[in-house]
């Protein structure tokens, strides 16, 4: 397939969720023609509409997916199933060119075994965003030995040029973000599980003690900042009693099991009224554009280092 100015600006988004509307609103406000496939169109438009209606008529929608997609990117928000993933990846593979990039979330998935039977491997590739991703820096690329390295490059320099990121790029072919977010769920699960601590204790302690150092810095430069020697003595005492438990704390098996999804089905670790999520919903967003704000305020990583 011949490039053209208008098919390398133009990127396929593929998603059913907030996170998904909230990536084409993110791409869309770097100026690129986006494409949402989705089953429900209207909540996509409506969701980019509210967060940015400026670029509107730079949105495209789609139901089906056609016979070819002019696109040099796909970006896939697909439930974590491998079975879903690699369905997903068949369907795009068919209907782009050789060299479109299909950037695909993962986080309990290696990114090797996504690339495992596909026509072209080095092309697919990890990137994990958050919600809200129009109001974050966050994005993570995955790539491994199999990677096309220029498209690892040239999608790097697109998440932090164009669509305002500070990307990282893990080279291993597994996410680091699921793993540190795993760990600190599973201790929080433990304590929770063994009456150590309440689910509401928990969070308390998490937004209010490392909730105020972890928009500035991370967990090495906030040690740094406190003092190594105190933190390596904790952890030595404590590593030993630490939960390495393979299997999810039973009071959460009811909300794995039955697929419930927290806050948007009214009932999770809190229960919510229809107003209630209506009202974290949009505090969430206000605050996400103001601790975006206070991070671009205090961009330490762009520090010269004295």
């Amino acid at each position: 397939m011949t490039r053209n100015k208008s098919v390398a600006n133009s990127v396929l988004v593929v998603g059913d969720d907030k996170l998904a509307y909230s990536i084409a609103t993110n791409i869309l406000a770097a100026g690129q023609r986006v494409t949402i496939f989705a089953a429900d169109s209207t909540a996509a438009h409506l969701a980019v509409q509210r967060d940015s209606p400026q670029t509107i008529h730079q949105l495209d929608l789609l139901t089906e997916l056609p016979d070819t997609i002019p696109c040099q990117l796909v970006v896939a928000v697909i439930a974590e199933s491998l079975a879903e993933k690699k369905h997903a990846i068949r369907q795009l593979e068919c209907r782009i060119a050789d060299d479109t990039i299909i950037a695909i979330n993962t986080d309990s998935i290696s990114l090797d075994q996504l690339q495992e039977g596909s026509d072209v491997p080095a092309r697919i590739l990890g990137l994990n965003w958050t919600y809200p991703a129009h109001q974050t820096y966050f994005a993570e690329i995955i790539c491994n030995a199999v990677s096309d390295s220029r498209q690892v490059d040239w999608l790097e320099k697109l998440a932090k040029e164009k669509w305002g990121k500070d990307p990282y790029t893990v080279r291993t072919g597994f996410s680091v973000r699921a793993r540190l977010f795993a760990a600190m769920v599973r201790e929080a699960g433990y304590l929770v599980a063994h009456g150590y601590a309440t689910i509401e204790s928990v969070d308390r302690a998490c937004r209010n003690d490392a909730g105020y150092y972890l928009p500035f810095a991370g967990n090495f430069r906030y040690m740094d900042l406190m003092g190594t020697y105190a933190y390596g003595m904790v952890m030595k005492d404590l590593n030993p009693d630490l939960s390495n438990a393979t299997q999810v704390p039973p009071f959460m098996k009811r909300l794995v099991e039955t697929g419930e999804t927290g806050m948007a089905s009214g009932k999770g670790f809190y229960t919510y009224s229809d107003d209630g999520v209506d009202y974290w919903e949009e505090i969430y967003r206000v605050f996400s554009k103001e601790i975006f704000e206070l991070m671009r305020k205090y961009n330490n990583e762009e520090a010269i280092d004295l």
